[in-house]
């Protein structure tokens, strides 16, 4: 309301800086702004004020129903997966470390089931699925050293020729077979259905309840997508070859003999124990103890492929005893 301390002889400014102390108020310097304005100033900063949180909201409702769309894709894709195998199935590695450390431990002398005694019985054996491992005797007494030979254990001299052997055991048809082995020619493991137990231990735990667990538990899309990546990069399908797989290979090289020297790859004179266990019967079908030795072979041969050739030669000792 008008003041008594406002005269008309006032500048207008004065008028309103005096106004708008007695109204308890502040006026900006010079002139004073009409209420239409303000209101209008008001309702904008209102508006802006509102838009932000408005937005914030609604990012944020997309951001969580993207993390849970996403969240729930990749859990669907692992129990796909996962539905296709039986219990068993998914704990093949346990399954394969309970048969190799029984024979890691005291030799029980050969066996050859009845069933492989007699000609090519080995060979069409071996067009069946298989898993294959090898390493030394020593690492078989436990998961963790399993897990590490299996990673070791690839398409070497010695299962190549097992499933494909060569005509005869001379120097250039063992050297041709090592050459093969050393430079992946061939990749019997897929031509064969050998496959690699190391698959097993990449890409099974991705079809495990603690995996499930570990993706609910993410709270960020980052981490979704983290794990969404190490999924898809995972050898899933091999691993369920791996479980599926009805026969089981296995080399374990005892320790060599340190009296002489080692050839340039570490091959040396050792005892090898050899088998193929029937996982879907939960049978041993051969076992079996041969010597390597690359002595035999000559000097330059040896000093590339020594272990190719007595790896090779194995194998065909393999097929010799089971059909005498």
């Amino acid at each position: 309301m008008p003041s008594l301390l406002v005269t008309r002889k006032m500048s207008p400014a004065l008028a309103a800086r005096v106004q708008a102390s007695v109204e308890g108020r502040r006026a900006a310097p010079g002139a004073t702004l009409a209420p239409g304005w303000k209101s209008l100033a008001r309702f904008t900063l209102l508006a802006i004020a509102l838009g932000a949180i408005s937005w914030f909201v609604v990012a944020r409702h997309r951001a969580r129903q993207r993390l849970e769309s996403e969240r729930s894709a990749l859990i669907e894709r692992a129990r796909r997966e996962s539905g296709s195998l039986t219990s068993d199935e998914k704990a093949v590695t346990t399954r394969v470390l309970a048969w190799l450390v029984r024979f890691a431990g005291n030799y029980e002398g050969d066996l050859i089931a009845d069933e492989l005694r007699s000609k090519d019985a080995l060979r069409a054996l071996l067009t069946r699925p298989s898993v294959y491992v090898r390493g030394p005797l020593a690492s078989f007494n436990g998961i963790v050293g399993l897990a590490e030979s299996a990673s070791a254990s690839r398409g070497d001299a010695f299962i190549l020729c097992l499933v494909d052997p060569p005509a005869s055991k001379t120097e250039k048809l063992l050297r041709g077979k090592a050459r093969a082995a050393y430079h992946g020619i061939g990749r019997i493991e897929s031509a064969a259905r050998v496959e690699r137990l190391h698959d097993a231990f990449e890409g099974l735990p991705f079809l495990a309840p603690e995996w499930e667990a570990r993706v609910r538990a993410a709270e960020e899309l980052s981490e979704i997508e983290s794990l969404k990546q190490r999924f898809e990069r995972a050898p899933i399908a091999a691993a369920k070859r791996v479980a599926k797989a009805p026969l089981l290979l296995f080399a374990m090289d005892e320790p060599g003999d340190k009296r002489g020297p080692a050839e340039l790859d570490g091959e040396r004179p050792h005892d090898v124990r050899v088998g193929v266990v029937d996982l879907a019967a939960a049978k041993l079908l051969l076992r079996l103890r041969r010597r390597v030795d690359p002595s035999f072979i000559s000097p330059a041969a040896r000093a590339e492929y020594a272990s190719g050739i007595d790896s090779c030669a194995l194998a065909l000792d393999v097929h010799a005893a089971s059909a005498p």
